[in-house]
């Protein structure tokens, strides 16, 4: 009976040893998972220049589903013009750039799918570049 007691205890207990080595193994892989999403690959994407009118002007990341971590926009003017970071967010504020301003927004993760660019009067020129 003793022997049966003491084999019992053993395999419950290999029995939670591989539990805990599941569950150790399962957060790991999370963990890397969560830092793989964090990193930026180091790719720059400048596009083309873009001249902006009152027409909006929707402008995305080259490869669809890779999205930007961080996105450098350079009024060279000769006019104003509002940029909407990540049009298909209720809450987004429209941002006024002036002439010569560089804006530049920075993410842990990638989150820039989309920008929107406009003016209020006239045509100003942009050069954008993308991180991811």
């Amino acid at each position: 009976m003793y022997e049966s007691k003491e084999q019992r205890a053993l395999l419950e207990s290999r029995l939670l040893n591989t539990a805990l080595l599941d569950e150790i193994a399962e957060r790991l892989l999370s963990i890397e998972n969560h830092n793989n999403d964090i990193t930026p690959l180091g790719i720059v994407e400048p596009l083309p220049i873009q001249t902006v009118t009152i027409s909006p002007v929707v402008v995305e990341p080259p490869h669809e589903g890779k999205y930007w971590f961080s996105v450098t926009v350079i009024n060279d003017g000769p006019e104003d013009c509002w940029i909407v970071l990540n049009t298909g967010k209720s809450s987004t504020i429209p941002h006024k750039m002036v002439v010569d301003e560089v804006y530049e927004v920075q993410f842990i993760k990638p989150l820039i799918y989309d920008l929107r660019l406009y003016t209020d009067s006239g045509s100003t020129t942009l050069r954008i570049r993308g991180a991811r």
